[in-house]
């Protein structure tokens, strides 16, 4: 029996169109395509990726083959291919362009790219074990993912993923999370920043940098993040060599010094400001305030239902209803 997962798109709807362009990406042959996984082999990569219990009969019931779908089966190859047509983990690289697909496929889209995910992870572990990365930080590394289910379920109500583009890093080997912070080799774009911070000692236009990300699934407490910049050091030192990087960026509104005016002076967000020097644009950032904390898809927040529950909850929202505007700043540390 077909179900509505395994149910061809139409090539003259808004939905075969979508397949057919993931599907007419450019072939790339230097890795080899994914298999089928057996039922076993799934549920390993659903525990790696930490894929939250409530998704996992969906994840499953609509994951393609060649045969049953061949057209999704197609566009899930072409991206395998497109993941993994990169210089490697030493070099930083642009994430595909992978649209979200459209509504009308209904949980197959929804879940198009955890299948791609699912698909590529082997290839993945593989990078992982020729760099040496532990086993404990190559599963805090790829349960990302199934934090990004948790929170699109949050936002939207139902099942689904929607950061695609941002778990390419983590498949490519260029993030890592070491402990509470998530570290990645890049270099720092002064044109995204808004300008670099040369002048005060710190990256220029073009340096290699570590991106620092915030997880956020706890307090930024000042012991686990002097932990994760330590553990950063020696890890970039281990298992990357040839590419030693001096300083480390940040770029959130957890650095808007805005928070200052709103916040205890002790409270961890400020401590962990303190621990960056000021740089660039601060661009408004609501949208991504919202998201983060309160898991509002951008432009779908009612400032008047958002819960009043912390602190920090009440310092977003009452900015926010004074017409105020959040704002991303960026800042450079040298790591220890």
């Amino acid at each position: 029996m077909t179900g509505p997962a395994d149910r061809p798109a139409d090539p003259d709807t808004a939905a075969g169109q979508w397949l057919a362009a993931l599907g007419g990406q450019p072939a790339v042959t230097t890795v080899a395509d994914p298999k089928p996984p057996t039922g076993a082999e799934l549920a390993e990569r659903m525990d790696l990726l930490a894929v939250p219990g409530q998704d996992r009969e969906e994840v499953a019931a609509g994951l393609p083959d060649p045969g049953r779908d061949p057209a999704r089966w197609e566009a899930l190859v072409r991206c395998h291919q497109q993941l993994y047509a990169d210089p490697g983990p030493d070099a930083p690289s642009t994430a595909p362009d992978w649209p979200t697909a459209p509504a009308a496929l209904g949980s197959a889209g929804r879940y198009f790219y955890v299948h791609l995910y699912l698909l590529a992870l082997p290839h993945a572990l593989e990078r992982q074990r020729r760099l040496g990365i532990p086993d404990d930080v190559v599963a805090a590394t790829f349960a990302d993912l199934g934090a990004k289910l948790t929170t699109y379920r949050l936002g939207h109500g139902t099942g689904g993923f929607d950061r695609q583009g941002w778990i390419v890093r983590h498949f490519r080997g260029t993030l890592h999370r070491l402990g509470r912070l998530q570290f990645e080799r890049g270099v720092l774009d002064a044109d995204a920043s808004g300008g670099d911070a040369a002048s005060d000692g710190g990256p220029a236009h073009g340096d290699p940098v570590l991106q620092v990300h915030i997880p956020g699934d706890g307090p930024l407490d000042p012991a686990g993040c002097d932990a994760s910049f330590a553990a950063a050091r020696e890890f970039q030192a281990r298992h990357f060599p040839g590419a030693p990087h001096r300083h480390a960026t940040c770029h959130s509104w957890l650095l808007d010094p805005q928070l200052a005016e709103h916040l205890p002076a002790g409270s961890n967000i400020l401590a962990f400001q303190r621990r960056f020097m000021a740089f660039g644009a601060r661009p408004v950032g609501d949208d991504d305030v919202l998201e983060f904390v309160f898991h509002t898809p951008p432009g779908t927040a009612d400032l008047d239902r958002l819960p009043q529950t912390t602190t920090l909850h009440r310092a977003l929202v009452r900015h926010l209803r004074t017409g105020g505007h959040w704002r991303t700043a960026h800042g450079w540390t040298e790591l220890p």
